[in-house]
């Protein structure tokens, strides 16, 4: 029999009643993950015997004996013209360490310089580096590759970061490249990973690449692979933010989407599939009148699903989850897919979406059950700790009383809390805000979920009472060659601030100082609530000696934060 479909069987008759200790079962080329053995005495009444699982067991990594969830993104290319100044590639870095990325994979090769691996060196992150081999080519000089790859290891081997190599990307490298390649690793560096295909074995990759359900991230049918694992890729459509996409667009009109946003990587007949991800925000928050209005939309999305991403792991942590990696982190130009910070390195949703998801100590819930968990990606045990749910309706009133569960979480693990589930009388939007404190009762983690019962219910926020936000700085320093200040954010309106964005200025109305790292943003705040933030900044920045913070709520105009 041949099929490619699941839930396919195979009956044999006996003739008579056999006892028997083994089945031998020879597969061709296909054969099934999993499958069940049953038996019967007339073949309408069937007894399991036997359940097989031929599925590997995903990679997985440990640092010191600890393992660590995988979780980072696919770098390509540094830049369009692969100069990259060194000072840049130590802030790419460090952004992806501040998202609480732990992996860095150097996609095909494509960084190799020594400035990519001394800076995830310097800023403790792992890389697993590609061979440039892309599509497990064939290269008519095999010896001379070899070769090349050999001094390629030898090369790197000198920088701790490097983890796992790989031989090709989404296909296995031919047998004597495949063999090269495996050997030049054992010799050079003994006990590191060789692994021959980025999505095949133990690991798998294939997306999805566009725009899908934030609850689909939780279903392992969503996946080619039908399991979580360790999937190498996946990622969706990013616009960044008003003012990053004014520089992408240059000269040409900014909005409707035309030209420029074509030109990069608005592709409609490509993987990223733009135009469902368009879709995806309009039926949400509405059709959008101008750049503005659509960005500040798109932060919604963009937060919504990155965080699915990563808690979709967190949620089956080593239960056949390991490691995830968005395709891309890293953008070498201006677009409008794959990346997670702005090309001119502002920040948008998708980048405190993953910082969320992807903190050392994490609470969540699955948007499915809303089962609560707690989520320890630390070397250390969490014991003593208290997990809170509250519920609040968009004026900040809350519904109900709050839930609270005291939990152990050992290291890089995870411990059930409760169950937030819906209820008929919440209203069809409201917030869910949950967090997690210590032993000694401070806060280590807050989420916040916006739930809808539908899509259209999320255009409520078009009609919430706008709010005025105020704030202070209240210390600005210097530490080495990085400036620092602390801020506090007030919300003084009847309504919760939603999607509370921070931006750092030169001056009032000035241009933007990038790159700049937040502790928080994109925050939702409640009646009469405040957050603390804290941010960074290279001291060649900005020209300015004392620079403005401005905030900006869905539902506000821009404030700005005085000293």
């Amino acid at each position: 029999m041949t099929s490619n479909e699941d839930h396919q069987w195979i009956q044999v008759d006996l003739g008579s009643s056999q006892a028997f200790d083994r089945v031998a079962v020879v597969w061709e080329t296909a054969y099934p993950k999993t499958y069940v053995i049953q038996v019967s005495d007339d073949g309408e009444n069937w007894t399991d015997v036997k359940s097989v699982s031929n599925a590997p067991e995903p990679l997985k990594i440990s640092v010191n004996g600890v393992r660590v969830l995988a979780r980072g993104g696919n770098w390509g290319w540094d830049e369009l013209l692969r100069r990259m100044p060194a000072e840049r590639m130590d802030v790419a870095v460090r952004m992806h360490r501040d998202m609480n990325f732990t992996v860095i994979r150097n996609w095909v090769g494509s960084s190799d310089r020594e400035k990519f691996f001394a800076a995830c060196d310097r800023h403790g992150i792992l890389v697993w580096n590609d061979f440039p081999n892309a599509w497990g080519m064939d290269p008519p000089d095999r010896e001379a590759f070899i070769s090349l790859a050999r001094d390629t290891v030898l090369r790197y081997r000198i920088h701790p970061c490097v983890v796992i190599w790989c031989g090709a990307n989404e296909g296995n490298p031919p047998a004597a490249i495949d063999k090269g390649m495996r050997e030049a690793v054992r010799e050079q560096v003994p006990g590191l990973l060789y692994q021959n295909n980025s999505a095949g074995g133990i690991v798998t990759g294939g997306g999805p690449y566009g725009w899908v359900e934030p609850e689909k991230y939780f279903d392992p049918m969503t996946y080619g692979s039908k399991d979580f694992g360790f999937h190498t890729e996946i990622g969706m459509p990013v616009v960044s933010t008003a003012a990053s996409t004014r520089n992408m667009t240059g000269d040409e009109p900014e909005w409707p989407i035309r030209g420029a946003w074509y030109h990069h990587d608005w592709s409609e007949r490509g993987n990223q599939a733009p135009h469902v991800y368009k879709a995806a925000i309009e039926a949400r928050l509405g059709e959008s009148g101008d750049l503005d209005d659509f960005a500040r939309k798109a932060q919604f999305i963009n937060y919504e699903n990155t965080r699915a991403m990563f808690e979709a792991w967190n949620a089956n942590l080593w239960d056949n989850a390991s490691g995830l990696m968005l395709w891309m982190s890293h953008p070498a130009w201006h677009s409008t897919v794959w990346q997670t910070y702005d090309y001119d390195f502002d920040v948008n949703g998708t980048y405190y979406g993953a910082r969320s998801a992807c903190e050392p100590l994490h609470v969540q819930a699955d948007p499915v059950k809303w089962q609560v968990v707690a989520v320890n990606h630390t070397a250390t045990d969490l014991r003593g700790a208290t997990v809170t749910g509250r519920l609040f309706d968009l004026s900040g009133r809350q519904l109900g009383t709050a839930r609270t569960a005291r939990v152990d979480v050992g290291r890089a693990d995870t411990a059930k809390a409760f169950t937030a589930e819906w209820t008929n009388g919440l209203p069809d939007l409201h917030l869910l805000r949950l967090t997690l404190t210590d032993a000694k009762g401070k806060e280590v983690s807050r989420n916040t979920y916006w739930r809808y019962r539908d899509t259209s219910s999320l255009r409520e926020l078009n009609k919430v009472k706008q709010v005025k936000l105020t704030g202070d700085i209240t210390k600005v320093s210097s530490s080495g060659d990085r400036h620092e200040m602390t801020a506090v954010i007030h919300n003084r309106g009847s309504a919760v601030a939603a999607m509370v964005r921070l931006s750092l200025l030169e001056e009032a109305h000035g241009r933007r100082v990038l790159p700049t790292l937040y502790s928080d943003n994109y925050l939702w705040l409640l009646p009469g609530e405040s957050r603390t933030v804290g941010l960074s900044w290279p001291s060649e920045a900005g020209s300015s000696r004392r620079p403005v913070l401005t905030a900006q709520a869905y539902n506000s105009p821009v404030t700005t934060l005085r000293g």
